[in-house]
Order: structure tokens, then C-alpha cells, then sequence
């Protein structure tokens, strides 16, 4: 997907990986800035070994996620740096609201 380490691809978009929330047997993950969902589990559908945390891994919080298609991959970012130009953060304010 990304020839390029270090550097977002074209295709896609970026999103910014807000805090995950598990309600009752549900977890999910959404963007920060524009909604989007970036993760959502029912917790009931996961084997795990006896003893394991049975939550998956999430996205650390204001981690740049590209999303193309079922793929998702962190995205390199300094603070200061500017955002990709497919990130949804470069989508005009009034659809992401």
C-alpha cells in the first residue's frame, strides 16, 4: 500500500485515532476529527486464551490512521509537521461536524 516509509500514500484517507470506548461487550475506536470509525469489535466474537485480556489492540490516541479499504496502518507524523493531504482534517469543517 505505502512504497514510500516515512510518508503517507495518496490513496485513502488519514484519519486521527480518538480514545476507545467500550460500552457493555462493545468496543470501538472513531476518528477525532471527523467521526469515521476506525475500529469496532463485539467483544462476545473473540476467543482468547484462559486469562489473556480479551480487548484487541487499538490505535493510540492522535495517532495519524490511513484507512484504504479493510487496510489501516499508522501513519509517520512529528507534531508541527503538516497533515497529509488526503487526511480528512484537509475536508472542509462543515462536513466534519
Amino acid at each position: 500500500m505505502n512504497n514510500n516509509p516515512g510518508h503517507a500514500s495518496t490513496t485513502g484517507v488519514v484519519h486521527f485515532a480518538g480514545l476507545d470506548i467500550q460500552v457493555g461487550q462493545h468496543l470501538r475506536q472513531r476518528c477525532a476529527w471527523c467521526g469515521a470509525v476506525l475500529l469496532d469489535y463485539d467483544l462476545t466474537r473473540i476467543a482468547v486464551p484462559t486469562g489473556q485480556d480479551p480487548r484487541p489492540s487499538t490505535w493510540t490516541v492522535g495517532t495519524l490512521v490511513q484507512v484504504d479499504g479493510n487496510i489501516s496502518c499508522e501513519v509517520p507524523h512529528e507534531d508541527g509537521q503538516q497533515i497529509p493531504t488526503n487526511s480528512c482534517g484537509q475536508l472542509p469543517a462543515d462536513v466534519t461536524v
